[in-house]
């Protein structure tokens, strides 16, 4: 009897698994890019019991800034299994220590200015809950075998590693812009730092001089204070030939995160993601797929909290 009674209300007894559904990534477009919201914001799902709360930061490095806010509060309004931050990779294992030392060594100056920007509450955060934290990146070689499927050269590929590294740089004052005379040793050492993730031989981009003149022949512009942040941009219709680099990119950590959210809430756990703003952009119709609509939407997780019981 209750065996037939689970086929005819065709909710199983079993709880519900969710199937991941990557091709509704949507593409990153200037159209999609001038609908993202000026300032951070979330969506929240329910799944089951549990929840999915996705934090789109706008990247900021001072504790009085709405994605420092909206981190801790979600913390305080959730009680979160699994946290999965952006810009290291899972396959670190869960709570890398050198990312939990990382992190904690970055304390807050006396103007409130945090060097290693929002990564760092979430960080801090999952220890307090306490949390599971992961990197959600996929391996350096992962995206290097896609990116040569996808017609990427090794060349093209260090270069943007190294090449969106600026407006972090900038954001940390290591430099004022990319004319500043301090970017030099940051690139060689990115090189060097990249070169060996990806496993590419010394002669590709040996120097600075070399990556200045890869740049200049994509872009069409000499590196300099010029460098604007949408040069970096996963921009699928952007006006920057670094953007179509970026955009291959883009659909392969895109894969990967939307693939790792799903198998956590098939582990039924509440699971925070915290990645940039236009990450949730481009992810909202594949988990709106697997999910649903969200049950909030906004910037006010407290609220949140309330209208996802």
């Amino acid at each position: 009897m209750v065996r037939l009674l689970c086929l005819v209300l065709l909710t199983g007894c079993a709880a519900r698994s969710w199937a991941p559904e990557p091709s509704k990534l949507q593409p990153w477009t200037m159209a999609l890019r001038d609908q993202q919201p000026e300032e951070a914001f979330a969506a929240v799902y329910n799944a089951g019991s549990k929840h999915l709360i996705f934090i789109g930061a706008k990247h900021a490095n001072k504790i009085d800034s709405p994605t420092f806010r909206m981190t801790e509060a979600a913390y305080a309004a959730f009680r979160i299994d699994t946290v999965i931050a952006e810009g290291f990779a899972t396959s670190r294992g869960a709570n890398p220590p050198t990312t939990i030392a990382w992190a904690a060594r970055n304390v807050a100056t006396a103007d409130g200015f945090v060097e290693g920007g929002e990564t760092v509450p979430t960080v801090m955060g999952a220890q307090r809950e306490p949390a599971t934290l992961l990197g959600g990146e996929a391996d350096d070689l992962e995206i290097k075998a896609q990116m040569a499927a996808a017609g990427v050269s090794d060349e093209d590929l260090l270069g943007f590693y190294v090449l969106r590294n600026i407006p972090q740089w900038i954001g940390e004052r290591q430099v004022t812009d990319a004319g500043d005379p301090r970017l030099p040793n940051l690139v060689v050492a990115a090189l060097a730092k990249n070169r060996q993730s990806l496993q590419l031989p010394l002669g590709v981009l040996p120097d600075y001089q070399a990556w200045a003149a890869w740049y200049q022949r994509l872009n069409r512009r000499p590196i300099g204070s010029g460098f604007v942040t949408e040069e970096v941009g996963p921009l699928a219709d952007g006006r920057f030939a670094t953007n179509r680099i970026g955009h291959a990119i883009s659909k392969a950590r895109g894969t990967h995160l939307h693939n790792l959210i799903v198998a956590h809430l098939n582990a039924r756990q509440t699971v925070l993601v915290v990645f940039g703003a236009s990450h949730l952009m481009i992810h909202r119709p594949a988990l709106d797929a697997v999910l649903g609509e969200p049950c909030y939407t906004g910037s006010d997780l407290t609220a949140a909290a309330a209208a996802c019981r």
